[in-house]
Formats: structure tokens, C-alpha cells, sequence
């Protein structure tokens, strides 16, 4: 095979540079990166750079254990700031990214509602960052009004710092049951900043996992974000794997259990007992007068249904205490048994 190209090979390469190098080999090396190979949605492959200067600290893997943690806990918050501000509230997770810290301060309008908090016993701290509009929103609800955000944007006083840090704790608390699954953590309150340029917590060039939630309410929207950096989450980057959210999910911890079992004795549910049915033709049922007596479908001696929602759970013996009529339990019912109010 010879090593000198035909003239045709060369007319082949000049064309394919003057029409913008559509047929040129890839994989070329670039200034700072290289070609990666991606397939699209039709199948073919398409190239993107890779940034050697700035790697990605934190693989895909992880990257979707965090977006599966923070999708619960955008649902977890949203009903928790629903029971706050007694108004419906949704939370959406937007995006999980890893960018760096200086990114991430230039991306925050001033003045803003900022708190900075820990994540003991992990070393380093973390951000949670709420829009200023959302935050006037918040306040307004919260102090009677109809919910209209402010014309300004100016920084809280010390009394809508007040309101707004009860909120940011409720959050944290949610957080934290969230992150049981990758550990046990204290999240707590560190400072409040308004300038994001004052807060400093990591260098400029350190990587950071930047989540991003839209909290949308009706009258209003806005974007919270909560800032990690890979420092702090440095220490249990493995626990982030899809194995272990895997194995994580099907243990549930004994905090956990415990505060479902909490959550679930507050809830109302309605009770009944029925005495007995019977029918009636619409002709009878129009001709019903005072004194008449309907006879049920059911013998007298026998027990009164005792239904919890529209599930017959229990038997019972009718009676009376003092002037209220009663019911005395007499059996439980284990499994609902078709017919069993007949």
C-alpha cells in the first residue's frame, strides 16, 4: 500500500475543508478537550468536548441519585409549605448541575434571601438561596394579605427574617429525612446573608451540585436553589451510588417508620355503623308518610356494621351511655368480606 496520497484523495480533503469540514475524520483533538461520540435520538453519533481543565468530580450515577433524592424532597417540602401557608403549594425539581462556585454566586441576584447551613457531623457548609420575589409572596400570605409579591426588591427586616428562618427550618427538617438514606445528619441554620458576594464557602473554582426548585403557588413562582460542594459531600460521594439508593430503598429506618406511624395517628377518618338496608320501589318511596315502619333486611339480633370509610372493619351491638346512643364493639373484622353488610 503506498504512503503518497492520488490526486483524487487530495481533491477529496480540499473539499471536504472548503465546505466546512462536514466529511473531515473525528475524534481530533481540541484546545483543552476532546471528542466525545453521543448517539441521538435517530440513532447516529454526534460529537461534544470534554473539558479536561474541568472534570466532572461527581459521575452520572451519582448525578441521578441526586436528582432521585431531591425529586422526594420536592414533594415532601411542597406538602409541608402547603399545611405552612394554608394555601396549595407544588414544588418542582428543574435540574441537578455541577458547575463551579463562582458560577453559582454570579447566578444570584442582590439583594436575595440566602441562609447559609450545616450538615453535621459533614464537614463544610451548604447554601439554600430563595428567590426575593417568592420570599415577599411568602410574607405577605403569611401576614394577612392576599398573597401579591413586593414592587421592590429590598432586603428583609428583622421580623420577615423571623418568619422566613421558620420556613428555611421546616425545609431542613424535610431535608434531613430525605438524606436517610444516605445518612444520619443535624442539619442547622448557620448564618443569613443578603449580597451573595459576602458568602463565602467554598473557593471559585471548587465544584458545587447546584439544585434548582420551582416552588409555584397561585398567585405566584419562584426558584429555590440548594448549593452543595463536592467538599462537603466528599465523605459520602459513595453512598450517592445507584446500588446503594437501590438497597437504601427497600430498608426502611426506624426514624422513618416511626414518623409515619406519628403522621398516620393525626389523620381523621370518618366513622359509621350501619343498621340494616332494605329497598323500595320509587312508588312506595313517594308514598311514605309519619309512623310508617320499614322493615331491613337484616334480623334483629344480629350485629350493626361498623365502616371506616366505605370498609366494613368491625361488629357491634347497639346501645346507649348516658343520653348518647353507643355502639359496643363485639368483633373485628380481619379481611373485608363481600356481603357481609347484607
Amino acid at each position: 500500500m503506498s504512503d503518497i496520497l492520488s490526486q483524487e484523495e487530495v481533491d477529496a480533503l480540499l473539499s471536504a475543508v472548503s465546505a466546512g469540514g462536514d466529511s473531515a475524520p473525528s475524534g481530533g483533538l481540541d484546545v483543552g478537550g476532546v471528542a466525545e461520540e453521543e448517539e441521538d435520538g435517530d440513532g447516529e453519533k454526534s460529537m461534544s468536548l470534554y473539558d479536561f481543565r474541568r472534570p466532572d468530580r461527581v459521575s452520572k450515577d451519582q448525578m441521578r441519585t441526586l436528582q432521585n433524592l431531591h425529586e422526594s424532597y420536592a414533594r415532601q417540602f411542597s406538602t409541608t409549605l402547603t399545611n405552612f401557608l394554608r394555601t396549595f403549594v407544588e414544588i418542582e425539581l428543574v435540574s441537578v448541575d455541577q458547575l463551579t462556585y463562582s458560577e453559582f454566586v454570579m447566578s444570584i441576584s442582590n439583594p436575595s434571601c440566602i441562609y447559609v447551613f450545616k450538615m453535621e457531623p459533614l464537614e463544610g457548609s451548604a447554601i439554600m438561596e430563595i428567590n426575593p420575589a417568592l420570599v415577599f409572596f411568602i410574607i405577605d400570605r403569611l401576614f394577612g394579605g392576599q398573597g401579591r409579591p413586593s414592587e421592590q426588591n429590598r432586603e428583609l427586616t428583622l421580623i420577615e427574617q423571623s418568619v422566613i428562618t421558620r420556613i428555611v427550618e421546616r425545609g431542613l427538617n424535610d431535608l434531613k429525612e430525605i438524606w436517610e438514606h444516605i445518612g444520619v445528619f443535624s442539619p442547622k441554620i448557620e448564618t443569613y446573608e443578603t449580597n451573595p458576594q459576602f458568602v463565602q464557602i467554598a473557593p471559585p473554582g471548587e465544584t458545587v451540585i447546584l439544585i434548582s426548585l420551582e416552588v409555584r403557588m397561585q398567585n405566584a413562582s419562584g426558584l429555590m436553589s440548594l448549593c452543595f460542594p463536592y467538599m462537603l459531600l466528599e465523605s459520602v460521594i459513595n453512598n450517592l451510588s445507584g446500588e446503594s439508593w437501590m438497597s437504601s430503598q427497600s430498608n426502611t429506618t426506624v426514624e422513618t417508620r416511626t414518623m409515619m406511624e406519628h403522621e398516620l395517628e393525626s389523620l381523621d377518618l370518618p366513622l359509621s355503623v350501619l343498621i340494616g338496608q332494605t329497598k323500595l320501589t320509587i312508588r312506595d318511596l313517594l308514598q311514605l308518610q309519619h309512623n310508617d315502619v320499614l322493615c331491613l333486611e337484616k334480623p334483629v339480633e344480629s350485629d350493626l356494621t361498623v365502616r371506616i370509610g366505605d370498609k366494613s372493619k368491625m361488629a357491634g351491638k347497639s346501645g346507649i351511655v348516658g343520653r348518647r346512643k353507643a355502639v359496643r364493639i363485639t368483633q373485628v373484622i380481619e379481611r373485608e368480606v363481600p356481603g357481609y353488610d347484607e
